[in-house]
């Protein structure tokens, strides 16, 4: 028989409401038919905010990061979403600004850099960074992070701002991971008191300012207060993409991106599955 996708999504959403939405309980996008349902809750609204992470989400993990820039059918998929009315798209990643710019920056979207602590909010606008974060504890992070990466053949340091990243996605795995425990407890004993947090992810530790995370780009796109207020749509793959989902307003749709157990209502399997979804975004309305 036929599906008919109205019918279908709102027998979909109908079940989905009895689904209780703590961390852990999350209903798994598999089938094409919930797929369909979800992408016609976005498609119909207007306007929508499309909050998208970019490393394990729009693009695979590359073995340095590096080597993750976008491929063309990123670059026109993102492209089309911005194009379409009443459709606002955001990259909101941990990547450093230029990084960003160089390969986003192109889009007519916003990008937010470090987990939000840089922010662009379109193509003509400047990058601002955010206020009253301290960075007194760089120089001394840095510095052991210098010292354990010299030691740990395939571990590279991404410096930025407000946060360094410890990547051992190339180091030998038991080494990495031991050295990543290793570095978590001195990290934590450097920075005691300060202003610091601490994010382990996929074969990456960082630590970051406090007060910086991905929550705070939800605030500030949504703080003066447009009416009416878009449908917020965050996707994401890692523990800092919590932080948005947690920050999205009253009937926000948070997909997670892998099998990492989140804060999320939905859950698609890896970023083809992921943009396969946003593709949906792109046809009619009606």
């Amino acid at each position: 028989m036929a599906w008919d996708v109205h019918k279908g999504a709102a027998t979909f959403l109908e079940a989905l409401d009895d689904v209780s939405v703590e961390p852990r309980s999350q209903v798994t996008l598999s089938s094409r038919e919930e797929l369909d349902a979800l992408a016609l809750r976005m498609r119909v609204a207007d306007p929508l905010l499309l909050l998208l992470d970019y490393d394990g989400t729009l693009v695979p993990f590359a073995k340095t990061p590096d080597l993750a820039a976008p491929d063309r059918p990123l670059l026109e998929l993102l492209a089309a979403l911005a194009a379409k009315p009443g459709v606002s798209v955001h990259v909101v990643s941990g990547r450093r600004r230029e990084t960003l710019e160089r390969w986003l920056g192109a889009l007519p979207i916003g990008l937010h850099a470090e987990h939000g602590y840089w922010s662009r909010t379109g193509p003509e606008r400047t990058w601002t960074a955010a206020d009253d974060v301290s960075l007194a504890w760089v120089p001394r992070a840095r510095a052991i992070l210098d010292a354990v990466t010299a030691v740990t053949p395939g571990a590279l340091l991404e410096a930025k701002t407000a946060c360094l990243a410890w990547h051992w996605r190339m180091a030998e795995p038991e080494v990495g991971a031991e050295r990543a425990e290793a570095l978590a407890r001195r990290l934590q004993e450097a920075t005691e008191g300060e202003a610091v947090r601490l994010l382990k992810g996929d074969k990456v530790l960082e630590i970051c300012a406090r007060g910086v995370g991905k929550g705070r780009v939800v605030e500030r796109l949504l703080r003066d207060g447009s009416h009416p207020l878009p449908m917020a749509v965050a996707m994401g793959d890692d523990v800092t993409d919590d932080d948005l989902f947690r920050a999205l307003p009253p009937g926000g749709i948070s997909i997670s991106v892998g099998f990492r157990p989140s804060a999320a209502r939905y859950r698609v399997d890896h970023p083809r599955a992921a943009r396969a979804l946003l593709q949906r975004l792109l046809a009619p309305r009606a």
